[in-house]
Formats: structure tokens, sequence, C-alpha cells
């Protein structure tokens, strides 16, 4: 739960409670996902472009692994969909796929080239951002 604690100089600060982490201007609140581990996770589309952008190069090369799916599901930390839009560069080259939690739980994934990710699952869409996702084939 992120909670407004002051206003300085026409500026808010955001302060999280809990095990979430402080938002900015240039990365949102982060707070643990909860999700159990992952126990499997298949790969459906690889370079997808969700959405048509003139200044993006092709998306073909946007390729993941299954371990790096992985990995993303383990680092990635929950936001608020609202702040990811003001604070995060969104691209569209995109892989999706579907994963298997250790609960047996289920869902529907698209990772993006920026560390963002959707997550949908039987109780709504979960967006997740990876900030340790920094070197190839992630951008930063």
């Amino acid at each position: 739960m992120v909670t407004l604690v002051a206003a300085w100089l026409g500026m808010t600060v955001l302060t999280a409670a809990g095990p979430c982490t402080a938002g900015g201007e240039f990365e949102p609140s982060l707070c643990p996902t909860g999700l159990p581990p992952v126990a499997s996770v298949r790969i459906e589309r690889q370079g997808v472009a969700v959405w048509t952008d003139p200044t993006e190069a092709s998306c073909r090369g946007f390729r993941l692994t299954e371990a790096q799916v992985r990995r993303f599901f383990r680092d990635a930390r929950r936001a608020e969909a609202a702040a990811v839009h003001h604070t995060l560069p969104e691209s569209p080259c995109s892989v999706l796929g579907r994963v298997v939690f250790a609960d047996g739980s289920a869902g529907s994934w698209r990772l993006d080239r920026f560390g963002l990710g959707w997550l949908n699952r039987a109780g709504g869409q979960m967006v997740l951002y990876c900030r340790r996702c920094r070197r190839p084939p992630w951008v930063q």
C-alpha cells in the first residue's frame, strides 16, 4: 500500500508501507508479487509487435528463453498500472506465453523488452516490472 506522506514544492513524495519500495518520478512503487514459484513455462509467441510504433526497430529479434522467463517471474515486482504508465517506457515488442505455478494456479503472460510484464490469472491482471532485467535481450 502506498500512502501520501508529504508535498514539497508542489512535488508529491510517496513512501511505501510494508515491503513495497517508494515510487518516484522514474519508477513506480514496487511490491512483492506474492506469486508461488513457477512450476512450468510455455512460450507461445516470440518477437510479437502488440501495437505499431514507427520508431521501434523490428520486434522479431526480441526472443526469450524459458530460463529468462522463469528469472523474470522470480525477480519481478508488482506495480500499479497507472503508475507504470506514467513512469516507465513500454515497448510493443513482446513475448507471450503461459505459466503454471507450484500451487497449481496458471495464467497467460506478456513480457516486453523493457522488463514490463502483464500476468492474467483467474483473479485478474497483475502488472509486473523486473528492475534486474537490464542486460540483453532486455533493453534499459
